[in-house]
Protein backbone atom coordinates (compact mmCIF):
# COMPACT_ATOMS: atom_id res chain seq x y z
CA UNK A 1 0.00 0.00 0.00
CA UNK A 2 2.89 2.34 0.76
CA UNK A 3 4.28 1.90 -2.76
CA UNK A 4 0.84 2.69 -4.19
CA UNK A 5 0.61 5.94 -2.18
CA UNK A 6 4.12 6.95 -3.19
CA UNK A 7 3.35 6.29 -6.88
CA UNK A 8 0.04 8.18 -6.65
CA UNK A 9 1.77 11.14 -5.00
CA UNK A 10 4.44 11.15 -7.72
CA UNK A 11 1.81 11.12 -10.49
CA UNK A 12 -0.15 13.94 -8.79
CA UNK A 13 3.02 16.06 -8.48
CA UNK A 14 3.93 15.42 -12.11
CA UNK A 15 0.51 16.63 -13.30
CA UNK A 16 0.62 19.64 -10.97
CA UNK A 17 4.09 20.52 -12.23
CA UNK A 18 2.85 20.30 -15.81
CA UNK A 19 -0.08 22.58 -15.04
CA UNK A 20 2.23 25.10 -13.37
CA UNK A 21 4.61 25.01 -16.36
CA UNK A 22 1.67 25.49 -18.74
CA UNK A 23 0.44 28.48 -16.70
CA UNK A 24 3.93 29.96 -16.76
CA UNK A 25 4.14 29.50 -20.55
CA UNK A 26 0.79 31.24 -20.98
CA UNK A 27 1.91 34.11 -18.75
CA UNK A 28 5.15 34.48 -20.68
CA UNK A 29 3.39 34.75 -24.04
CA UNK A 30 2.59 38.42 -23.67
CA UNK A 31 3.96 41.45 -25.40
CA UNK A 32 6.62 43.05 -23.19
CA UNK A 33 5.40 46.03 -21.16
CA UNK A 34 7.75 48.44 -22.96
CA UNK A 35 6.48 47.24 -26.36
CA UNK A 36 2.85 47.71 -25.30
CA UNK A 37 3.71 51.20 -24.04
CA UNK A 38 5.17 52.19 -27.42
CA UNK A 39 2.25 50.66 -29.32
CA UNK A 40 -0.37 52.36 -27.16
CA UNK A 41 1.30 55.78 -27.02
CA UNK A 42 2.38 56.02 -30.66
CA UNK A 43 0.42 58.64 -32.57
CA UNK A 44 0.07 56.23 -35.46
CA UNK A 45 0.84 52.68 -36.49
CA UNK A 46 2.30 51.61 -39.82
CA UNK A 47 0.67 48.39 -41.01
CA UNK A 48 2.63 46.41 -43.62
CA UNK A 49 1.75 43.75 -46.13
CA UNK A 50 4.73 41.44 -46.55
CA UNK A 51 5.33 38.88 -49.26
CA UNK A 52 6.87 36.32 -46.93
CA UNK A 53 10.01 36.36 -49.08
CA UNK A 54 13.39 37.43 -47.78
CA UNK A 55 14.51 40.84 -49.04
CA UNK A 56 18.09 41.99 -49.17
CA UNK A 57 18.72 45.69 -48.99
CA UNK A 58 16.96 48.64 -47.48
CA UNK A 59 13.56 48.16 -49.18
CA UNK A 60 12.57 45.32 -46.87
CA UNK A 61 11.28 45.34 -43.31
CA UNK A 62 13.39 43.27 -40.93
CA UNK A 63 14.62 41.24 -43.89
CA UNK A 64 11.26 40.66 -45.60
CA UNK A 65 9.89 42.08 -48.85
CA UNK A 66 7.25 44.80 -48.38
CA UNK A 67 4.26 44.76 -50.76
CA UNK A 68 2.83 47.97 -49.32
CA UNK A 69 1.95 49.80 -46.13
CA UNK A 70 -0.65 52.10 -44.68
CA UNK A 71 -1.01 54.22 -41.56
CA UNK A 72 -3.60 53.75 -38.84
CA UNK A 73 -4.33 56.57 -36.38
CA UNK A 74 -6.53 57.42 -33.42
CA UNK A 75 -9.26 55.06 -32.30
CA UNK A 76 -8.52 52.57 -35.10
CA UNK A 77 -4.91 52.30 -33.89
CA UNK A 78 -6.06 51.71 -30.33
CA UNK A 79 -8.43 48.95 -31.44
CA UNK A 80 -5.68 47.31 -33.49
CA UNK A 81 -3.27 47.32 -30.54
CA UNK A 82 -5.95 45.72 -28.34
CA UNK A 83 -6.68 43.01 -30.92
CA UNK A 84 -3.00 42.19 -31.42
CA UNK A 85 -2.25 42.23 -27.69
CA UNK A 86 -5.15 39.81 -27.07
CA UNK A 87 -4.07 37.64 -30.03
CA UNK A 88 -0.61 37.23 -28.52
CA UNK A 89 -2.06 36.41 -25.09
CA UNK A 90 -4.24 33.73 -26.75
CA UNK A 91 -1.32 32.35 -28.78
CA UNK A 92 -0.77 28.61 -28.56
CA UNK A 93 1.79 26.45 -30.28
CA UNK A 94 3.74 27.72 -33.26
CA UNK A 95 4.83 25.69 -36.27
CA UNK A 96 8.36 25.54 -37.60
CA UNK A 97 7.94 27.90 -40.53
CA UNK A 98 8.15 31.69 -40.50
CA UNK A 99 6.74 33.25 -43.65
CA UNK A 100 5.36 36.60 -42.44
CA UNK A 101 2.63 38.37 -44.38
CA UNK A 102 1.95 41.20 -41.90
CA UNK A 103 3.90 43.66 -39.77
CA UNK A 104 3.20 46.59 -37.50
CA UNK A 105 5.65 49.39 -36.71
CA UNK A 106 5.16 51.93 -33.92
CA UNK A 107 7.39 54.75 -32.72
CA UNK A 108 7.02 56.75 -29.53
CA UNK A 109 9.47 58.86 -27.57
CA UNK A 110 12.35 57.83 -29.83
CA UNK A 111 11.66 54.10 -29.44
CA UNK A 112 10.58 51.92 -32.36
CA UNK A 113 9.02 48.48 -32.18
CA UNK A 114 8.25 46.12 -35.05
CA UNK A 115 5.90 43.16 -34.87
CA UNK A 116 6.51 40.80 -37.80
CA UNK A 117 3.67 38.29 -37.98
CA UNK A 118 3.16 34.90 -39.64
CA UNK A 119 -0.39 33.64 -39.22
CA UNK A 120 0.44 30.40 -41.06
CA UNK A 121 2.71 29.26 -38.25
CA UNK A 122 1.35 31.52 -35.50
CA UNK A 123 4.59 33.34 -34.66
CA UNK A 124 5.13 37.03 -34.07
CA UNK A 125 8.70 38.32 -33.94
CA UNK A 126 8.98 41.38 -31.72
CA UNK A 127 11.88 43.71 -32.53
CA UNK A 128 12.76 46.60 -30.26
CA UNK A 129 14.89 49.44 -31.62
CA UNK A 130 17.81 48.31 -33.76
CA UNK A 131 17.91 44.82 -32.26
CA UNK A 132 18.80 42.13 -34.78
CA UNK A 133 17.37 39.31 -32.68
CA UNK A 134 13.63 39.36 -31.98
CA UNK A 135 11.66 38.07 -29.05
CA UNK A 136 9.59 35.22 -30.44
CA UNK A 137 5.99 34.87 -29.26
CA UNK A 138 3.01 32.98 -30.60
CA UNK A 139 -0.17 34.61 -31.83
CA UNK A 140 -3.75 33.41 -32.38
CA UNK A 141 -5.66 33.95 -35.65
CA UNK A 142 -7.90 36.68 -34.21
CA UNK A 143 -5.83 39.68 -35.48
CA UNK A 144 -5.55 38.22 -39.02
CA UNK A 145 -8.84 39.50 -40.46
CA UNK A 146 -8.58 43.00 -38.91
CA UNK A 147 -5.07 43.40 -40.34
CA UNK A 148 -6.20 42.17 -43.77
CA UNK A 149 -9.15 44.59 -43.68
CA UNK A 150 -6.91 47.55 -42.86
CA UNK A 151 -4.64 46.68 -45.77
CA UNK A 152 -7.38 45.92 -48.31
CA UNK A 153 -9.32 49.07 -47.36
CA UNK A 154 -6.13 50.99 -48.19
CA UNK A 155 -5.88 49.11 -51.53
CA UNK A 156 -2.68 47.36 -50.43
CA UNK A 157 -1.93 44.02 -52.09
CA UNK A 158 -1.97 40.95 -49.83
CA UNK A 159 0.34 38.01 -50.38
CA UNK A 160 -1.31 34.68 -50.97
CA UNK A 161 -0.62 32.11 -48.25
CA UNK A 162 1.43 29.09 -49.22
CA UNK A 163 -0.49 25.86 -49.72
Amino acid sequence: MNAFRCCAAFVALAFAGGAIAQDQDQEENKLPVEVVKVLEKAGELEVYSLSGDREKGKDGLRGFKVLGKTTVKGEAAGKLVAVVKKGVEEGGDGARCFIPRHAIRATHDGKTVDLVICFECHWVYVYTGDADEPEELTIADSPHKPLDKILTDAKIKLAKPQK
